[in-house]
């Protein structure tokens, strides 16, 4: 019996232990939308080094998948040609090329500098330019002025401009920032050396200007969380998950089987997990749901007017994804004991593969919940549900966003978004409140350290900024022609004959152009949003179709012609809805810095093209305003956000009735 147990601990340990093997593996691709892989990145070296373009003054600023047209990969099957080619965005003094490789093909299909844009940043940038504002004479006698002798301990980090903020952006390749000292810290954040900013050529290597103020102390108090003592709550005990037979789900090659759900998964550099080919088998037939999805870009406005700060516009997942921006998650922290880890591959500055493990992790999740109830005459019905959850951490400077694609049994598929990390402050003279925060009875707020933001330490101002993320969401509902149709949930008034004086009713309109598509919530005005194939029609006569059910989010509150605003103006709506274009891919466009805001969602929706019964792509706002807080520090809580896309006549009846009674 022991030899028994024995055997079949070894077969489970090996049958995971091979999981986790070809998960690490990085063979020749499969099929069209894999992730590059390491040998078709060497490729894409091998193919630029050898046609004479390079020099040592080139760097690789990106290097991603460049995705065949939607008609060539729902055409092709296991067997044919894989078409593969990279787009690869190279930096040279400030210049920007662009290059698309045909791997399969082994060859340089075209090359051409782009002007008027500015090429995202590499990290030797940081690094380098750092230094140089450090060696600044300006600078130093700023430093020490302020009794800061040792510069040691001192980093200094320009940035660049999250949109075209001066009109000597144009064409020079400009950052801005300030510095810290981390003396007596793990970390720079919160010890910011408040009052000097500078800006930087980072193409000439040259201090442009160095802007002093006036000095404010560096914030001293504590702030290494890393050394928080681990302490269990009372009552804690522990709680285990297992699951002794493996995981309930298959990974292939990038492809997902669970349950009814089936679908492909890669690790992007710039746009972190990305969802393909979703489908779900209705136990007749496989069908299709969501072609493509993925976060599409992240803009983070910051609201203090001072110097220094009012530049603080970032398009994050367009200026600061080289290096990619998916980061390691953490067994027992990030993902459950059950969870597999899926590895990935990002170029250097050089265009070289590097490894970056665990890079994301898939699990079943076991909450709880029903997927449905009912209680009556003393007895409850119902079934328990489960979930399988695609998990990754995006890492942008200070914060931590934990990025959730939640497939449900029901057909639903949940996408959640944790805000993490750390919260960018400013250094005060203030130690404590100098007002009250109950309200200023309709009169102007008293001017003080936290107008623009929240005393969250002595000395320490947590500022007010905005986190808006727009999701591209490439709906296929029972094939790629869909049409989007807007229910508007209206008051009705009731003749004096009936027993009541109103009540609601729903007023189905379709959108024919973008601009019908563009959507404000409006809790007193709602409206559901339902992506229908009137091709294809349920038993009941309806058009199958998916739902977008928002959740929490919000709107900006910047002018329309602010210059950060025009640059993340798919903010202003929380849904927009294109024609589906094989380049519209980012929402604030495919070079998000320093940009005047002509390339984008609202750039292209301006030409207000027809979506009716075609193939189109909605793009969802998810947003929130943050207003610090003493909880936010020195790390912040995780706060969730989240919205669903969720079956709409899709099946004919519940889908998860025949659930199994144990989940």
């Amino acid at each position: 019996m022991k030899t028994q147990r024995c055997r079949i601990l070894m077969f489970l340990f090996l049958c995971f232990t091979a999981s986790t093997v070809v998960m690490s593996q990085t063979p020749g691709p499969v099929h069209p939308l894999d992730a590059l892989k390491t040998q078709e990145y060497w490729t894409v070296y091998e193919v630029l080094q050898s046609s004479g373009r390079m020099d040592p003054d080139t760097y690789y600023a990106s290097v991603l998948l460049h995705e065949p047209v939607k008609n060539t990969v729902l055409a092709w099957k296991a067997g044919d040609p894989i078409p593969r080619e990279a787009d690869v965005i190279l930096l040279r003094k400030g210049q920007v090329m662009e290059a698309r490789i045909d791997i399969a093909g082994h060859k340089l299909e075209s090359w051409k500098e782009v002007k008027g844009v500015q090429a995202p940043v590499i990290e030797s940038e940081f690094r380098e330019l750092g230094e140089l504002v450090k060696k600044d004479p300006r600078v130093r006698e700023a430093l020490a002025k302020r009794g800061i002798n040792d510069l040691t301990t001192v980093e200094c980090v320009p940035l660049p401009f999250g949109y075209f903020a001066l009109p000597e952006l144009e064409g020079r390749r400009i950052m801005y920032g300030g510095c810290s000292d981390l003396h007596g810290a793990y970390l720079s954040w919160g010890r910011s050396i408040e009052g000097l900013y500078v800006q930087v050529d980072a193409v000439e290597k040259k201090v442009l200007k160095v802007v002093d103020e006036g000095e404010a102390p560096v914030p001293s108090g504590p702030v290494n969380f890393q050394e928080a003592a681990s302490i269990p709550r009372a009552g804690t005990t522990p709680i285990a998950v297992t699951q002794p037979l493996g995981p309930g789900f298959q990974l292939t090659g990038g492809e997902v089987s669970w349950q009814n759900w089936h679908f492909r998964l890669r690790l992007d550099p710039r746009l972190g997990p990305v969802v393909n080919l979703v489908r779900f088998d209705d136990g007749k037939n496989l069908r299709s749901v969501l072609y493509e999805g993925s976060l599409s870009e992240l803009f983070v406005p910051y609201m203090d007017p001072a110097e220094g700060w009012a530049t603080r516009i970032f398009i994050d997942a367009g200026e600061f994804f080289h290096g990619g921006v998916l980061k390691p998650l953490r067994e027992g922290t990030d993902c459950p004991a059950n969870a597999t880890y899926i590895d990935g591959l990002v170029p250097n500055e050089h265009g070289i593969p590097m490894r970056r493990p665990r890079q994301a992790c898939l699990y079943e999740l076991s909450s709880g919940n029903p997927a449905w109830r009912h209680f009556e005459k003393e007895e409850v019905w119902g079934r328990p549900s489960r979930t399988l959850v695609l998990r990754t951490a995006a890492v942008i400077g200070n914060y931590d966003y934990l990025m959730d694609w939640r497939f449900e049994q029901d057909g639903s598929i949940r996408i959640a978004l944790g805000a993490t990390g750390i919260i960018e402050t400013k250094g005060v003279t203030a130690k404590r409140a100098v007002s009250s925060s109950h309200g200023t009875d309709g009169h102007e707020p008293e001017s003080g350290p936290d107008e623009f933001g929240h005393l969250v330490a002595e000395n320490t101002v947590g500022v007010n900024h905005d986190h808006f993320f727009s999701f591209r969401l490439d709906l296929d509902v029972d094939g790629p022609n869909n049409t989007f149709v807007a229910h508007r949930l209206k008051q009705r008034q009731l003749p004096a004959s009936t027993h009541r004086k109103s009540i609601w009713v729903a007023e189905p309109v379709t959108a024919h152009r973008e601009r019908d598509a563009m959507m404000d919530i409006h809790l007193d005005r709602p409206v559901m949003w339902i992506f229908e194939n009137i091709n294809v029609r349920g038993p009941l006569g309806y058009a199958t179709g998916y739902e977008i059910m928002p959740g929490a989010t919000a709107a900006s509150l910047l002018d329309p012609q602010d210059g950060a605003q025009r640059v993340g103006a798919f903010s202003a709506h929380q849904l927009w809805v294109t024609p589906y274009r094989e380049d519209e891919l980012y929402a604030a466009g495919v070079y998000p810095t320093a940009s005047k805001g002509n390339d984008g969602l609202a750039a292209w929706t301006q030409a207000d093209r027809p979506i009716d019964n075609t193939d189109i792509v909605a793009w969802y706002t998810m947003g929130f305003h943050h207003m610090p807080r003493a909880e936010d520090w020195p790390v912040m809580p995780v706060m969730w956000h989240e919205f669903v896309i969720r079956p709409y006549d899709f099946f004919p009846e519940n889908p998860v009735l025949t659930l199994p009674s144990a989940p």
